[in-house]
């Protein structure tokens, strides 16, 4: 002890357990601290093992298993000869399933048959062929101005329960059986001249659903033919869009920029003095003709070219003032 030195007071020290533990209950092993399973084993350490007894050697295995990892197995599949047009490994060849099956024809409730189209106000007769049984299929129905002059025309088709109920009409006649659905319209043509004599065009067609032609069918009349043309709007040349904005401060805003117009169908006298009249489409294909009173298509259409076909017939004949009822 150094005199020089200030004399100063011992830190107490807590009590230690590690001495009763070592005196308690000794460990499995041999040796005072219990094994670590991570380090290697001596020979020595196996003998000690081997004299302790089976409990020690249960306890090393027991715990290395517990520790070891789980064995990976290896999923991938490798491809079967199978699959290259080979027999399998059995000796038996794949089966062919055989043809897939067609989907089902799409609903529709125009018969795709009908080729022949007589029109007897208020309604529209079909038949696959001129001799065949004429069933309804159309009904027209006329608005009327304050001075009883026609207006607008409205084209519809009638449900399979109507056609069933007018192929077998009762005493009152067919046209009393069944009412306009203004609904079901398919098709409205307006004549423009009846309110404004100074308008055109002299007719519009418009649809009505979904399935029909989108924008507006105008009629324009010349000396030898009566052109349908089919109007709809023109994306590309909107002028409101950024790619159009040199253009339109070069050349001024022109709103026919951004209509389309195409020659949807044409109809045109056989001869030079004949009532009957060809159709023809934009290509110039004659998709059917016109005698008697009756339409005979001449080529096979789709059901949107079919109903915008009739419709055009039917306003053609309306303008001409054949449809009475």
């Amino acid at each position: 002890m150094n005199p020089f030195r200030p004399q100063q007071p011992e830190e107490e020290k807590p009590p230690s357990y590690d001495r009763h533990l070592a005196d308690s209950t000794p460990f499995a092993s041999s040796s005072a601290e219990p094994p670590e399973l991570w380090r290697p084993r001596a020979a020595s350490d196996d003998a000690a093992a081997a004299s302790s007894g089976p409990s020690e050697a249960f306890y090393r295995a027991a715990s290395a298993s517990a520790l070891a990892p789980a064995p990976t197995t290896d999923v991938t599949e490798k491809p079967s000869t199978a699959a290259q047009g080979d027999d399998t490994a059995d000796g038996v060849a794949d089966v062919d399933p055989g043809p897939r099956e067609l989907p089902p024809p799409e609903y529709t409730r125009q018969d795709p048959n009908d080729q022949v189209f007589v029109l007897n106000p208020p309604m529209i007769a079909c038949a696959p062929t001129d001799a065949g049984p004429l069933v309804p299929r159309f009904q027209l129905a006329q608005l009327r101005t304050s001075n009883n002059k026609p207006y607008k025309l409205r084209l519809r088709r009638f449900t399979t329960t109507e056609c069933r109920r007018l192929a077998h009409p009762g005493r009152r006649g067919p046209s009393a059986l069944v009412e306009f659905d203004d609904d079901l319209t398919m098709y409205l043509i307006a004549n423009t001249h009846a309110l404004f004599p100074w308008s055109s065009p002299e007719i519009e067609i418009r649809g009505c659903k979904a399935r029909t032609l989108p924008g507006v069918v105008e009629l324009r009349r010349t000396v030898a033919a009566y052109q349908f043309w089919h109007v709809t709007r023109n994306d590309a040349n909107d002028m409101l869009r950024p790619e159009n904005r040199r253009r339109l401060e070069k050349y001024g805003y022109h709103a026919d920029d951004e209509i389309s117009r195409a020659l949807l169908y044409a109809a045109e006298p056989l001869s030079l003095l004949s009532r009957d009249q060809r159709w023809r489409d934009g290509d110039g294909v004659c998709v059917a003709t016109e005698t008697g009173g009756a339409l005979r298509l001449a080529v096979d259409l789709d059901a949107q070219g079919k109903d915008a076909l009739l419709a055009c017939w039917v306003a053609r004949c309306w303008l001409l003032g054949t449809l009475n009822w």
